[in-house]
């Protein structure tokens, strides 16, 4: 070149090794582009099956899922109302445990007040009562008879509250329809 003569050939009689890469490279490329574009349609195939079989999965596991927890809701609802009823069913035998215990102690408190009136009367009648006998029985009757009356008031005020008690929810109800109407 700088002498002016002819440039001589590197690779005439073969192929150089940059040539050879060259060429390897372009089939290589070539041959995996085509098989790529080949191969596209069945790889969006396998990427739709793919993602259809995951939904599918997806929605029978939730359904399972569904399933289960309606299973275990009945299976506590069961259980909750069970429950419920043996606590109902405990709860009137004690009630009514309490109430048979109660109608005995009012009737030996009964039995009681009548056996001490009978004493009073008795004392009444003695032919020789020692001194002072008639003015303690005659407090005795005074203090019974304040008793009877405190008696009569506390059933009247539990009455009174029991009734008040009753009516209460009627009211709040009554109250609220009213306030509705404003």
């Amino acid at each position: 070149m700088p002498d002016g003569g002819p440039v001589e050939a590197v690779a005439v009689h073969g192929w150089s090794y940059s040539s050879i890469g060259i060429a390897l490279l372009n089939v290589l490329m070539g041959g995996g582009l085509v098989a790529w574009i080949k191969n596209r349609p069945k790889m969006r195939e396998l990427a739709a099956q793919a993602e259809e079989k995951f939904r599918a999965d997806t929605v029978s596991r939730v359904t399972k899922l569904e399933a289960d927890l309606k299973e275990q809701r009945l299976y506590y609802e069961d259980k909750l109302e069970k429950l419920s009823a043996a606590y109902d069913a405990k709860v009137d035998r004690l009630q009514a445990d309490y109430e048979a215990a109660a109608r005995i102690s009012r009737h030996e408190l009964a039995n009681a007040k009548m056996r001490f009136r009978a004493l009073i009367m008795l004392l009444k009648r003695l032919p020789n009562p020692p001194a002072g006998l008639s003015d303690i029985l005659q407090d005795i009757e005074v203090m019974e008879a304040e008793q009877g009356r405190s008696e009569a008031a506390e059933k009247g005020a539990v009455s009174g509250a029991k009734i008040i008690a009753a009516a209460t929810p009627v009211v709040n109800v009554l109250t609220a329809l009213e306030g509705d109407k404003l």
